[in-house]
């Protein structure tokens, strides 16, 4: 907010040098001992003057004085922040990569890590009525489901009908999904965003995402991701667990470390499943946030000023407390 902060209409700056000078001479002349000067004594003069210390005191004019200044600035309209234009907000596509692996069949997430990443991917594209998202799903290779559409419906359809028995090969290739992200994107991939929904990342999947964040042309990359830290039980549709390489059942903790890895080396935004809708406001502030950084020709700045009247309003108020303006 500091780096960004300017003025819409800076000639009105010119005003507070003027105001603080009008404020300091008028002040000086509400000096009580002043016209006197050394023609008396000071301690007699002390002695002589009634109210010889309202120079000291916060007085009906310096009230109004701050309320001046604070109206300056205000008419200088101070601005940090953009408004991003409806229609170019609409256009911002996204693109979900859901991971769909034996992993995510975990139990540690009721019912299972799938079907919640099914309900937070449904709550996403409902609170981007109007914009374009695409839905691509990946395990040991990435595949397209569907191409950017504003038709929630087509979206509900095919994540309802996502499972890992259906992949074709295993795995969790994270980094397959980046191309098929940037051609669906096209065009637009500076002012997109790809989310990733899963439970995690493969190490070796890393310098592929450093890589791709890196790139200028590159879309905004996020992950949330689905499950706890103490994992659970992976369960087929049979409730027999899934087997794990070793041959005992299937290791579904989150490596924590590993995430923070990810984030630090690659930039990618990680953001943890919750209960609540917290995590959905923060995705939507994320893909906000890259629609602003996209230098929206369009995009206006909002005035700030109007935060500034109110204290103004009150410091004018004040000073029409009883006795000031007699005095």
């Amino acid at each position: 907010m500091i780096e960004q902060l300017h003025f819409l209409r800076p000639l009105w700056l010119f005003a507070v040098p003027a105001l603080v000078g009008v404020w300091w001479l008028l002040r000086s002349r509400h000096n009580p001992e002043q016209p006197f000067g050394n023609l008396v004594a000071p301690h007699l003069r002390s002695a002589l003057t009634i109210q010889h210390n309202t120079r000291t005191r916060v007085s009906a004019l310096d009230s109004f004085a701050l309320a001046l200044l604070l109206l300056a600035l205000a008419a200088a309209g101070p601005a940090w922040r953009q408004q991003v234009a409806p229609w170019f907000e609409e256009t911002a596509p996204l693109v979900i990569a859901m991971e769909v692996t034996d992993s995510m069949r975990s139990n540690d997430l009721t019912p299972s890590r799938l079907e919640r990443a099914r309900f937070k991917a449904l709550d996403l594209v409902a609170a981007r009525t109007g914009a374009r998202t695409a839905l691509i799903v990946y395990a040991g290779s990435a595949h397209i489901v569907v191409p950017p559409t504003t038709d929630s419906a087509i979206l509900a359809g095919f994540l309802e009908s996502l499972d890992p028995g259906i992949m074709p090969r295993d795995g969790t290739n994270s980094a397959a999904a980046l191309p098929l992200a940037l051609g669906l994107l096209g065009e637009n991939a500076q002012i997109g965003t790809l989310l990733f929904i899963g439970d995690g990342f493969d190490s070796a999947d890393i310098p592929a995402l450093a890589s791709f964040t890196a790139n200028p042309a590159a879309p905004a990359v996020a992950a949330l991701i689905m499950g706890t830290d103490a994992g659970g039980v992976a369960l087929l549709p049979d409730g027999k667990p899934v087997l794990g390489p070793g041959g005992g059942a299937l290791q579904t903790a989150i490596d924590g470390d590993l995430l923070a890895r990810v984030s630090r080396e690659t930039g990618l935004t990680v953001v943890r499943s919750e209960p609540g809708d917290g995590d959905i406001r923060r995705l939507l502030r994320l893909v906000e946030s890259n629609l602003l950084q996209a230098d929206d020709p369009d995009a206006e700045w909002h005035d700030e000023g109007w935060l500034l009247l109110w204290p103004a309003l009150l410091l004018v108020l004040y000073g029409f407390r009883r006795g000031w303006v007699l005095r």
